[in-house]
């Protein structure tokens, strides 16, 4: 095996990438840092060195629901980008860090954090989708371009 197949881009997963073709969502494409990014790790060591001793189990470990509502906070702050392709009552939404924060802290939103998750596993493994113009699908140029 070659060791190049190996190696990752490891500032495209800190700057973040497009993620397309997410089970359960159509056409939805989002743009997420991958978890293994610096920026990433930092915000979630810092959130959990703050939880205080009344919300953790004996060994320390974070509570079960508290583990949940930190990751949640964690994919809004530090993970999710940005989104295309989500709609309600078919409108467009555009994104907004609000929505953002909501959809990822509520648990009966569990599954649009799943998504979010899949999509930074898929940038940390180096196999964000290909951008448009290598897929050849990008706009034909302008006259005069």
């Amino acid at each position: 095996m070659d060791i190049s197949t190996l190696k990752r881009d490891s500032a495209a997963v800190t700057a973040g990438q497009w993620v397309g073709d997410i089970p359960g969502l159509g056409d939805v494409r989002l743009r997420v840092r991958g978890l293994s990014s610096p920026i990433v790790v930092a915000t979630r060591g810092r959130k959990e060195r703050k939880v205080p001793r009344d919300q953790r189990e004996r060994d320390g470990s974070l509570k079960a629901d508290v583990g949940l509502e930190l990751f949640g906070e964690v994919l809004h702050e530090a993970v999710l980008l940005d989104w295309e392709g989500l709609t309600d009552g078919g409108k467009p939404v555009p994104f907004n860090t609000d929505l953002a924060r909501q959809w990822l802290t509520d648990p009966d939103f569990a599954f649009f954090a799943d998504a979010v998750v899949y999509a930074a596993q898929i940038v940390d493994k180096g196999r964000a989708e290909l951008s448009d113009e290598q897929l050849g699908n990008s706009e034909a140029p302008s006259p005069g371009k």
